[in-house]
């Protein structure tokens, strides 16, 4: 099915500009060849620069009883409601066309590949892929290749979602994109170019799962949508799933907030309804809206229903459509508090010079009154009314009776004295940023501390089949090592049955000779 190409340190393709599919496949088991079947796959498009073009993932109806959801988290009633993989066959070619197909053990991926396709009637040839383990093993000196563990090299993190189809394609892609920009030396592409794939119908429907659900910084729903395919052209939600979803989202957010296990459940009617991350966000957000027109409908919205559509929008992750009235709440909140709080200003006549500084004083907590007593302040006359008798009744009462200018010029003093700022220093903040700017220029960046395992030379294709396939092929799980040692004189007590048997290394004293049984403690320094 593929035709294997490599990243090398020799002349190529720049890979920057090229288009990868990075693939990864959850199974029923390993061995297509005796009937394991798919179970989930996913597809991240993206340039060799990291900027991902498109992301497809789905659970498959596989036609049989899982009984390995313990490796990956997938259930029979997960793929219930999920499409087979005759469903989706046009999907995923066209997630695969135009483009160097990558896995990380691309061996596995093709296998599989090769018997679903191939029960469909569709041979498949001549795709160009990439092996990400293969790549790993030419250019680091460092065991342990696993994904999680050449991911944690280069990035310096641990992979989310591990065991989920689109957790691992987006760690590899990721792991690959960061290959491709940081390697000490450039590596090109070698091997065949993109290429179109046969078309097939596309059915367009998909129960994308969202796996390693986590509260976070940010809420159990913001993770549940980012687990989800970010797709620029989602299909659209099942209306049956749709309505289930938004009916225990309503019964979640009833106490305002959503816990583990409500999000696991909401989990699972986001993989029925289909949803993306992109139509999540539309749910949540009309969710969200509908809710706001509800408090508003009686023209008033209480602090009560303020606080609750908070909390919604905050789980929901959409803050931003109840951000006016938020401003709102929190003016009102600044005015009852601010530095003109106490003020009653009362003002006689309404032109806009009367009506600008009666707003100045509102927006900094003063209150309007509407007649002379004696807790009024202040009294701005435009002069239009010289002969207003509460002119008359505010001189009487000592009550100030000022121009607009004068009231302006007097509440700006009064501002300015709550807002000083007692250690204001402008020339400490420059010399703050001159000494940034100077440790800033001294500080040399350093390289990647994964640069230490970048090999001298990337091995040759002997040295790769002499260190990787042909110790594999020389394993024998029933061979043993026999090791003399000394006889201490001092026999050990016999071990127990149940010791005997644990372990990956069976160790068997007899005599002064020891038994080794090595081939799994190979099996996992190998891998």
């Amino acid at each position: 099915m593929f035709v294997r190409g490599r990243l090398t340190r020799q002349p190529g393709v720049d890979p920057r500009a090229l288009t990868f599919a990075v693939l990864d496949l959850e199974t029923t088991g390993l061995y297509p060849n005796k009937g394991s079947r798919v179970c989930e796959v996913a597809v991240v498009r993206m340039r060799g620069d990291g900027v991902v073009l498109d992301e497809y993932s789905t659970l498959v109806n596989p036609g049989l009883r899982i009984t390995n959801d313990d490796l990956h988290g997938i259930t029979n009633a997960d793929v219930a409601h999920a499409p087979t993989f005759q469903e989706i066959a046009g999907d995923v070619l066209v997630y695969l066309s135009d483009a160097i197909v990558v896995g990380h053990n691309l061996d596995f991926e093709e296998g599989f590949l090769t018997a679903e396709f191939g029960r469909l009637g569709i041979p498949l040839q001549s795709m160009p892929g990439l092996c990400t383990l293969v790549t790993a093993r030419v250019q680091l000196d460092r065991w342990g290749y696993k994904l999680d563990n050449v991911a944690n090299l280069i990035s310096g993190e641990w992979p989310t979602a591990l065991h989920s189809a689109l957790g691992d394609a987006r760690t590899l892609a990721a792991t690959l994109a960061k290959l491709i920009a940081d390697a000490p030396q450039p590596l090109a592409w070698a091997g065949p170019p993109p290429a179109p794939l046969p078309e097939l119908p596309r059915s367009g429907r998909i129960t994308p799962r969202a796996a390693g659900l986590r509260k976070g910084s940010e809420g159990w729903l913001a993770t549940l949508t980012a687990r989800l395919p970010l797709t620029p052209y989602s299909p659209p939600p099942r209306p049956e799933g749709l309505r289930d979803y938004r009916a225990l989202l309503a019964h979640a957010l009833a106490d305002g907030r959503i816990v583990g296990d409500e999000a696991a459940q909401l989990a699972t009617l986001a993989a029925r309804a289909g949803l993306t991350q992109s139509t999540a966000r539309q749910v949540h957000e009309e969710f969200l809206a509908e809710a706001r027109a509800r408090a508003e409908a009686d023209g008033v919205v209480t602090s009560t229903e303020l606080k609750e559509l908070q909390r919604a929008a905050k789980e929901l992750a959409a803050s931003h459509l109840i951000g006016d009235l938020e401003e709102a709440a929190a003016a009102n909140r600044a005015r009852s508090n601010g530095p003109l709080r106490g003020w009653r200003i009362m003002p006689i006549g309404d032109g806009p010079a009367v009506t600008e500084v009666l707003d100045f004083a509102v927006e900094h907590g003063a209150k309007v009154a509407v007649n002379v007593t004696k807790t009024v302040r202040l009294l701005v006359s435009d002069g239009a009314a010289e002969h207003d008798p509460r002119i008359a009744k505010a001189l009487v009462a000592g009550i100030d009776v000022v121009s607009p200018d004068q009231a302006r010029k007097l509440l700006e003093g009064e501002v300015a004295k709550i807002h000083g700022r007692l250690f204001a220093d402008a020339s400490g903040e420059q010399l703050a940023n001159r000494l940034a700017a100077e440790q800033a220029a001294a500080t040399r960046p350093a390289g990647p501390e994964w640069h230490e395992f970048w090999r001298p030379r990337e091995l040759t294709l002997a040295e790769y089949h002499a260190m990787f396939v042909e110790r594999r092929d020389d394993w024998d799980e029933v061979r043993t090592i026999q090791i003399t040692v000394p006889d201490t004189h001092h026999r050990q007590p016999a071990m127990p049955t149940a010791a005997r048997k644990s372990g990956c290394l069976a160790v068997i004293a007899v005599g002064g000779v020891l038994v080794v049984s090595v081939a799994e403690l190979v099996r996992q320094m190998v891998a």
